[in-house]
């Protein structure tokens, strides 16, 4: 729930010439004599006007003071209003007034100054008193600001503005019982008021008291059910509690009020897309193209969920759309980025991400994606200087630096990438990906004891983690030792991820090394119907095959895998296993 903010509501009353509220005003052409003394009567949305028979001259610099306010020229106001005070020194009014051009020009020790003026001109004078309330919130100085609020209310008890601010006040002081105390006073002499409703269910909001806050916003909307603040801010409460169906409910009856309102239709297609509704979602963000065709967060908004949705080409077009409007917008260049890798154009995606200047915040982020393009697309060596030139610029990236290990992994460079992954648990001994990947390198330097002891650390830390299951037990298998336990640890990771080809290899492969060769059979078919373009699985089901006499099917098996480009090792073994099935004969 958003904060009760005092400065902006003292603003908006002052903008509304609320601080002189209590003046009559009836006569646009006579600045008044009597308005050395203060009047009360309905509030104004405007500078305060009244009868009086003042010099010429300052009658006309005041009158030419509000044309100029009126018209926006706000230096030019304070200009008129200050030769109309040099003329006629003994107007409280004159004072108030330019101490609100001065505050809504966020001068403010002028602002307070001129307010000070009008108080030696008249002590009781409540809309100065009203005036530098807002002042000293303005300067976050809230205890003077809640002495000028509680003066304002002994000269008038039924100012009722006055009780808003204090109430706002003691929010902002996190005060709340007070807050909650002072609307309640409000409303016990005027149980109507709709503000002094809507800012109690506010602060209950605020202070998760949602059951509270609901009956005082369904109060304020009964006196008006188009209330579309209350209604948002009603939504969020349902939100905050759980209620997705009715929030988005009350989002649709915003819309209904008024189909431009963003906030509506931007917090309803988030509910849809938490709801995994992504058709509905699209459908609202394709509605408030069609209202605001330039709006480009709607644009940025529809492309992303075009591209969670796959719809690749789309997504690109609404990319494409905002970039033509704001080119400088790195984030959209980024996204344009990844769709183009989807749709299968790496140079295309590379020639957007390199776009992006270093000194965006998105820049380590393009970075870290290009090295995953290029790695992806066997460009490795190319990766690796992206990469660190990222770190360079940001060496406390832990992304980076797993980054830069993967990268030299991928170049055999096994060393190196155990330097970065150690540097990486070091700062954070529970990453369980930098922990994960130490066992995979560990193994395949044939450092089987370390791999085994990280392995078992990611496991300890998150006991359903299936690849370090998985990991583990096929290490044990692999090694022919521990095979019971193998087994427990690759069936627990199977109960996780039960179509997973990798884990249920690993079964298969338990059951062969214990020599339960129809077994292993079995379950080495299911793992090979899963992943059929796996040199490793495709070998291990001919191994298993050749354990129960199926030597044609054995051999098919090992020429498939052969087929499918292992590894230098790998295929070496492959050709060997080949010839002895072929009475010597080489593929």
């Amino acid at each position: 729930m958003k904060k009760v903010i005092i400065y902006s509501l003292a603003i908006a009353l002052i903008a509304l010439g609320i601080s002189c509220a209590h003046v009559t005003g009836s006569s646009p052409t006579a600045l008044p004599e009597t308005a050395r003394v203060e009047k009360t009567a309905a509030p104004q949305t405007d500078l305060v006007e009244e009868e009086v028979t003042p010099p010429a001259e300052a009658l006309y610099h005041y009158l030419v003071g509000r044309t100029k306010m009126r018209a926006g020229d706000l230096d030019g106001a304070i200009e008129e209003y200050q030769q109309a005070i040099a003329v006629d020194n003994q107007s409280p009014l004159l004072y108030v007034d330019l101490a609100t051009l001065y505050l809504n020009k966020r001068q403010i020790d002028e602002a307070m100054a001129a307010c000070r003026d009008a108080l030696i001109l008249d002590p009781d004078y409540l809309s100065a008193h009203y005036l530098l309330g807002g002042v000293y919130s303005a300067m976050g100085k809230y205890r003077e600001a809640l002495e000028e609020y509680e003066r304002v209310l002994e000269i008038d008890p039924t100012y009722y503005q006055a009780y808003l601010m204090i109430s706002s006040l003691y929010a902002e002081m996190r005060d709340f019982e007070r807050a909650v105390d002072t609307l309640h006073q409000l409303l016990d002499k005027n149980p109507d008021d709709p503000m002094g409703l809507y800012y109690l269910a506010r602060i209950y909001a605020e202070i998760k008291l949602y059951d509270q806050a609901l009956k005082y916003y369904h109060k304020v909307l009964t006196l008006n059910p188009h209330f579309e603040t209350a209604l948002l801010d009603m939504a969020s409460v349902y939100e905050f509690k759980g209620d997705r169906d009715r929030a988005m409910e009350i989002y649709k009856k915003v819309l209904e009020l008024d189909p431009l309102n963003f906030q509506a239709r931007e917090r309803l297609g988030q509910l849809l897309l938490k709801e995994d509704r992504l058709q509905e979602a699209l459908e609202q963000y394709h509605i408030f193209e069609d209202l605001d065709s330039g709006n480009l967060s709607v644009r940025i908004k529809l492309g992303l969920i075009l591209l969670q949705q796959k719809q690749y080409e789309e997504a690109a077009k609404e990319f494409h759309f905002v970039l033509a409007a704001a080119p400088e917008n790195s984030e959209v260049r980024y996204y344009l980025g990844m769709t183009l890798y989807q749709m299968g154009n790496a140079e295309g995606a590379l020639t957007e991400l390199r776009q992006i200047a270093p000194q965006e915040k998105i820049f380590p982020e393009a970075l870290r994606y290009m090295a995953f393009i290029l790695q992806k697309e066997g460009r490795v060596e190319e990766a690796l200087p992206l990469v660190e030139q990222a770190i360079e610029a940001n060496p406390e990236d832990l992304h980076l630096l797993y980054t830069l290990a993967l990268i030299y992994e991928d170049l055999d460079r096994n060393p190196e990438a155990i330097q970065y992954l150690q540097t990486i648990v070091a700062k954070e001994p529970k990453n369980l990906e930098a922990l994960f990947r130490l066992g995979v390198v560990y193994h395949k330097m044939g450092n089987i004891e370390e791999s085994i002891r990280y392995m078992h650390t990611v496991v300890e830390l998150d006991p359903k983690n299936a690849e370090a299951l998985n990991h583990l037990g096929y290490t044990y298998a692999e090694q022919g030792i521990k095979l019971h336990k193998a087994e427990g640890l690759i069936k627990r990771a199977l109960e996780l991820k039960p179509e997973s080809g990798y884990i249920t290899d690993s079964l298969g492969w338990v059951y062969y090394q214990k020599k339960d060769y129809p077994l292993a059979v079995e379950w080495l078919e299911k793992a090979h119907q899963l992943v059929p373009d796996d040199p490793i699985i495709t070998e291990h089901l001919g191994d298993g095959y050749l354990k129960v006499d199926k030597k044609e099917e054995a051999l098919q098996m090992y020429e498939r895998a052969l087929e499918l480009k292992p590894d230098g090792e790998q295929e070496k073994t492959l050709r060997e296993k080949v010839k002895e099935l072929t009475g010597g004969q080489e593929l």
